[in-house]
């Protein structure tokens, strides 16, 4: 069953029957460095689990195995390992062509009840909407900013990376942080296209950045897990992805990023373990 959102067009993502999926990681699909976005990976199981289930997912979590580089074909295969009346069990496998495991990912997919018991107990930071927050000229701007780096950043016109198809605002947070790490990022798509929940969850691979800040050093972070649970799952022009790291403990960090929309509505909840190693701006691309 296909998607009602716009996932597969995207990510360019093919479906097929029985679950199968495939497609081939471009240029905005890859990290700056031209490897697998992890935010590709836990979105590609939302669409996949969803076109094999018909069903939207509830909670997903992606393993990562190997790394990819970009141009590299993946075959996607999501089974559904249980089904009942309203909630499908199920897993996601993506293997590179020579059939090697690069991502495996768990979850469930679920039809909501009308009438089913609703609340949030958390609550969006008050910060400065989309219309009057900064639009950095380079992604690693606002991170080199905080942690006070004077240096050179790297010139990333033209090259790959997420960014080529999200735009990012920087909004003014309008309260105390609720810990050192915080950082809150608007983003929306550049063609215009209300954020599904998948795509939702392309964005909020956010967490190595706010470990980043609140240790106030340049580092970025390798994904070993990302996972999302997803609450309201209507589209939305802009989402704030709030990023409120945990902890880090010899090199390797833990943390959430939450997802509200414009009207202070939880989307759902990012969490992300990341293997963190430090670098030079100046000389992107060798982590030191």
């Amino acid at each position: 069953m296909p998607s009602t959102f716009d996932d597969e067009r995207f990510l360019g993502l093919t479906t097929g029957e029985d679950g199968r999926a495939e497609l081939t990681l471009t240029d905005e699909l890859c990290r700056l460095d031209g490897r697998l976005y992890g935010g590709t990976a836990i979105a590609v199981s939302c669409a996949t689990a969803r076109a094999a289930t018909g069903r939207p997912p509830t909670w997903i979590t992606t393993q990562f195995i190997a790394g990819a580089p970009r141009g590299a074909r993946l075959s996607v295969q999501a089974t559904e390992l249980a089904r009942g009346g309203r909630t499908s069990q199920i897993r996601v496998d993506a293997t590179a062509e020579d059939g090697s495991l690069v991502f495996t990912s768990m979850g469930a997919a679920c039809i909501p009840r009308p009438n089913g018991l609703t609340a949030t107990f958390e609550r969006m930071p008050d910060v400065a909407p989309p219309s009057s927050s900064e639009a950095p000229g380079n992604p690693f701007a606002p991170l080199a900013r905080s942690v006070g780096y004077s240096g050179t950043l790297p010139d990333l016109g033209g090259k790959v990376g997420y960014y080529r198809v999200l735009e990012y605002r920087t909004p003014d947070l309008l309260e105390d942080p609720s810990n050192p790490g915080q950082i809150c990022m608007w983003v929306r798509r550049r063609d215009g296209v209300a954020l599904s929940p998948a795509i939702a969850a392309f964005a909020a691979d956010m967490v190595p950045l706010g470990i980043s800040q609140g240790t106030r050093t340049l580092a970025v972070g390798i994904s070993l897990d990302n996972t999302v649970r997803f609450g309201e799952a209507e589209p939305t022009e802009w989402v704030l992805i709030d990023v409120r790291p945990h902890l880090v403990s010899h090199g390797f960090g833990h943390g959430n990023a939450y997802m509200w929309n414009e009207h202070g509505e939880l989307l759902g909840v990012a969490s992300q373990i990341a293997s963190m190693v430090g670098f030079d701006p100046s000389g992107f691309g060798s982590p030191t």
